[in-house]
Formats: structure tokens, sequence, C-alpha cells
């Protein structure tokens, strides 16, 4: 495509790239030998420099730019978008509401299609559009005229820049007006290719390089220089994050640190946090931009830390999702999608852990769950960071950013924990097993974690009643005398003796302690067992906690908190017993946290 847009400097910035550099932990971290790997850890970013079109940032992300404040500038504009309210589902929402719900979602600075409506159809200083301009409001008017409308337009604009911005990286060609294609030319910057993406279906080749000119002219009158890079932003935040259901539920999928642009393309892998590529439908789909949670009502979604909700209702993502997003002031977004019922309200200011509605399978969803997500200036990240030995490629992404762990309620499974916590893995001199049976599997805590087959839990003994012997609830009666009958001799079934595993530490102070033992996600062939039994030991003497690893995966199952006498040694007892034999018993890192030290984790996880 050489020469369609060569008024523009073809540069790549780096600077269009959000991303940081770790190098602080968000926890007192002690010296320890163990995890081999470390998360990304937050530091604030370099001084930016102009973009040579559109900078990266700013496309992707407005703050402060919400539904009250994108009303509030409407109202000031002479065109008609003020006053349009779109059915979404079964709600009218406004076209402010309407639009924040889907460029959130999707990335897209609400701007970039507010200036895309103006350039092409005049409605934002129109007070009297055209059918036409109404009909045809971002200039799309291919696939048989399917789009005709604002509401669509809008919709598929946004669509649009997602998928460019995926294609960024492979320099996939623009498709003109007249379904002709040609290449970006080599070196074009980011925010560049993805106006031009969107451009594009609605010129010729030539006409192109003139209406990017009219595009950033459009966007420079009403908002100011799109190549300026946003000033002030908060830098990445330190652990801030809370469990978003009143429970814990098993995950039905990862974040996706490939390309997490909802592409579902069949066979490909899922990257994981943990750096590996996995294609078992256990972690869910390729392009995956959350997680997912295998709640179902009337379980509660809760708010994962304090902020103010922009947004409350049925998304228009092309699916009217009932969904709920959070503004947290620093910098972040959550976002819950896939509601059954939707308690909160636009400009609500809500604490961590208030009522947001109820978990449900509202929108394109198959099946009840709740999809977390959460976003740092506007970009998609993974709350529990990078795990991985090599470089996430999500941050290194042109439209990514880098993760870092966030949950504030829990220790990450790839740093070492805090000096005043005591923690034991299944490598250290406190850990012993035994039994045969036991493979190391990857990923666990520090990297590994070691499997074992289950055998069946015998049955608790009914207990044997003498001859005669009269039941509570049954009528008195008189006992009849048993003809001596000389007993079939029987083989006991022997009983397998249970490997178990067991860890140990030494008390450094008296106190409370929370125990907890860390349940990895990895596959063994096996299916997680759901009954496991842990011996906590301590001076209130033995309790046994009953942990489902299948729902715990991926988290820290909480065994409770126990008081213990300064030097003592305080263990915790795993056998391999469980409910059905033939399913994964796990072992893996346990951990005690003081209860008057910098907390850990919470109890209900």
């Amino acid at each position: 495509m050489s020469g369609v847009i060569g008024f523009i400097i073809w540069q790549r910035h780096g600077t269009e790239v959000a991303q940081a550099t770790p190098t602080a932990s968000a926890l007192a971290l002690a010296p320890s030998p163990t995890p081999t790997r470390t998360p990304a850890i937050p530091t604030e970013a370099p001084t930016p420099v102009p973009a040579p079109y559109f900078d990266g940032q700013r496309l992707t992300y407005e703050p402060g730019f919400n539904v009250p404040q994108i009303q509030a500038w409407l109202d000031t504009q002479p065109g008609r978008l003020k006053t349009m309210a779109f059915s979404v589902g079964d709600r009218r929402h406004s076209f402010a509401e309407s639009l924040y719900s889907q460029t959130s979602y999707y990335s897209v600075n609400p701007k970039v299609i507010l200036a895309l409506l103006e350039l092409q159809g005049g409605l934002v200083s129109n007070p009297d559009p055209s059918p036409d301009a109404l009909g045809w409001a971002a200039g799309y008017q291919g696939d048989e005229g399917r789009y005709r409308g604002v509401q669509s337009q809008v919709r598929w604009a946004v669509r649009r820049i997602l998928y460019a911005k995926r294609d960024f990286p492979s320099g996939a060609p623009f498709t003109f007006i007249d379904k002709s294609t040609a290449p970006p030319d080599a070196g074009l910057s980011y925010g560049a290719y993805v106006i031009a993406a969107v451009l594009a279906p609605t010129t010729t080749q030539e006409g192109l390089p003139g209406l990017m000119q009219r595009y950033r002219e459009t966007y420079t009158r009403m908002f100011g220089d799109p190549c300026l890079p946003l000033a002030g932003m908060p830098a990445p935040a330190m652990p801030f994050l809370r469990w978003p259901l009143e429970g814990p539920e098993p995950i039905s999928s990862f974040f996706d640190h490939d390309a997490p642009f909802l592409t579902r393309v069949p066979g490909a892998p899922i990257t994981t946090y943990w750096g590996n590529d996995e294609t078992d439908p256990a972690f869910a789909y390729d392009g995956h931009d959350g997680w997912d949670y295998a709640a179902a009502p009337p379980d509660l979604v809760l708010a994962a830390a304090d902020g103010e909700v922009t947004f409350a209702g049925n998304a228009d993502d092309n699916c009217a999702t009932r969904a709920v997003i959070i503004d947290h002031g620093n910098g972040y977004r959550t976002m819950y999608w896939h509601l059954a019922l939707v308690y909160a309200e636009i400009g609500e200011q809500v604490k961590a852990g208030e009522t947001l509605g109820v978990v449900g399978e509202s929108g394109c969803a198959k099946g009840p769950h709740l999809h977390f997500g959460v976003q740092y200036l506007g970009r998609d990240i993974d709350p529990y960071g990078w795990c991985g030995k090599g470089t996430d490629p999500w941050a290194s992404n042109p439209s990514g950013s880098a993760s870092a762990w966030l949950w504030a309620d829990k220790l990450s499974p790839c740093a070492a924990p805090p000096s005043h916590v005591l923690l034991v893995d299944t490598d250290a001199q406190g850990f012993t097993r035994t039994g045969e049976g036991w493979k190391t599997v990857v990923p666990g805590y520090g990297g590994d974690a070691l499997a074992i087959a289950s055998i069946q839990r015998p049955p608790t003994p009914t207990p044997t009643l003498a001859p005669g012997t009269v039941l509570p609830t049954e009528p008195p009666r008189t006992a009849t005398p048993t003809p001596s009958v000389s007993p079939t001799p029987v083989t006991p079934t022997p009983i397998p003796t249970p490997a178990t595993a067991r860890w140990t530490t030494v008390i450094p102070r008296s106190g409370r302690y929370q125990v907890m033992a860390y349940i990895p996600y990895a596959l063994s062939g096996l299916n997680d067992a759901r009954e496991v039994r842990y011996r906590v030991t301590s001076d209130d003497g033995e309790r046994v906690v009953t942990v489902s690893q299948s729902v715990d995966a991926n988290e820290w199952a909480y065994l409770g908190t126990y008081s213990y006498t300064v030097g003592q040694q305080a263990s915790v007892l795993l056998d391999n017993q469980a409910e059905l034999g033939g399913s994964s018993v796990w072992a893996d890192a346990v951990v005690w946290v003081p209860e008057d030290g910098e907390p850990a984790a919470q109890q209900p996880r």
C-alpha cells in the first residue's frame, strides 16, 4: 500500500505500548530460595513522547470520561446524540450508556467513536442530520446494509477497532469500500494502523490518506491533539482486589496472555499466567479476556474494591449482557459480566464486598458463571500477574499491558512470601511424604506440585447390634432365639495404607495464625478429588478440615485460624483418601499467617 497514507511519519514508538517494568514488590518479601520465579511487579512507566499520528494509549483509554461526562459533553453539542436511546435486550439505554458499555469492554476510547460519527455523519454538530447520515453514521455501508442505523454503526466501528488492534502485529491488509485490499506500509504506527483499518472500508485506497487527515483534524477540533500522550496517569497499583464472590468457586476459563481478543480459534492454545500454552478444555478458550468462575444463581457478585459504578445494566456488546463496571480511581476498572440481576446503579459509590448483583448466564454465555475482567488504563490485564519463565506476550503486544499480582487477600504462587509468613513447600526441609505413586506436576507454587491417585475412604462403620436388640423407633417385641448356624468364612478385603504428606514448622512467637494450603490448577490425567482431609495440629488440639480440591484449584484453601505457642512444632497432615478412588490428591505449599501481621489472605479463600 505504498503511498496510500504517505503523509504520516511511520516510525513505531514504544510509548504506544502500555507496559510497566517491575522492580518493587507489593508485599514485604523475605529472601527465599523458592520459588524460582517472581511475578511482574509494577513501577512507573517511562515518560512517553508524542505519537506520529495517534497516541496508542489515548486510542484505548480516556480518563474521567464516563457516562455522566459523556452525557454532559453531548448536552453542550447541537447534535441529536444527547437525546438518543437504544433498546439493549430488555432495557433502554441512553446513547452515552450504550457507547460507554461497549467501548469500555473492548478497550476503545469513546472519543474515538464520537470523532468518527462527526466525521462521517456530522452527528455531533448537526441538529438535523439526513436519514443517510443517521443510517451510515460511521460511514460503513457494506455487508448488504445490515449495519444501518446509529446503534449498529457504532457496534460495527467498535468491533472493527478491536480486530484492527488484534491484526496490527501481523500487518493484515486493509479492505476498502470496493472490496479491494492492500497491505499497510512498512513501519506504520499502531495508532495510524487502527484508525486506517476502521476508515478503509468506507473509502477507496486513493481516498484513504485524505480521510485520515480529516479524521485527525476532526478529533483535534473536538478533543485536542491525539498525538499527545496522556499526562498524569497513575502508576500501576499494589495489590488491592478482593474475591468478587461470596465463597470459593471453580475456575472455568483463564485469561489468555497470547492475544485476548475473544477470537476462539478452534484448537488454538490459551497462554496462562504460568507461561504455558494449554489446549485442554479445562483451561477454556483461546482469546479469553478475563477470568470465568463457575458460580450460579443465587450466588451474589461482590465489588472487588472500592470505587464508582460507571455502568450498570445491559451492555451493548452485541449480546445485551447484564453487567457492571467499576472505576476504582487508580487507573483500574473491574468488570462483572453475565449477571442474572443487577442491583448497582450508575454513579453509585461502592465499597469492597458490597453486592452488585446475582450471578447468571445473560448475554452470549453458555451456562451460568461470572466473567471477571480487570483493566489498567483501559487495557485488559491479568490480576494473577505473570509467572512464566519468559516475557509475557501480552505485555509485549502493542495493544497489551504488563500484568501484576493484584489480589490483596492472597499470596502470589510465584513470589517469595512476606517475612512474617511461615511457608513450607514440598521441596522444603519441613515437608515429608510417605507412600508410592507421588509424581511431580507443573505448575504449582514455585513452579510445581505433587499429585497422587486417591483411594476410597472406608465408610464409617455402623455399630453392630446384639441379637434381639430392640431399636428405639420400633415397638417393643419379644426377642426370638436365633438358631445356631456356622458362619461362612469371609476373606476380608485388605484396605490399602494411605499415602501421606506432612508439613511442619516451628512457631517463632505465640499467637493465632491463619493456615492455608495452595491447590494448583494442573492436569494429572485424573479429576481432582472433592473431599480431601487435612489434619491441623495446634494448641487447640487436632482438627480435621475437608477441602474440595476441584473447587479450590488455583487458590489457597483456608484451613482455619489456630492458637500456637512459641517454639511449638505446628503441623498439617494430608492423606490420599477421598470420597472416591482414582482422583487426584494434590500436595503443594502450606502457610501459617499471623493474625497480627500484614494479612495475606481472608477466610473465604
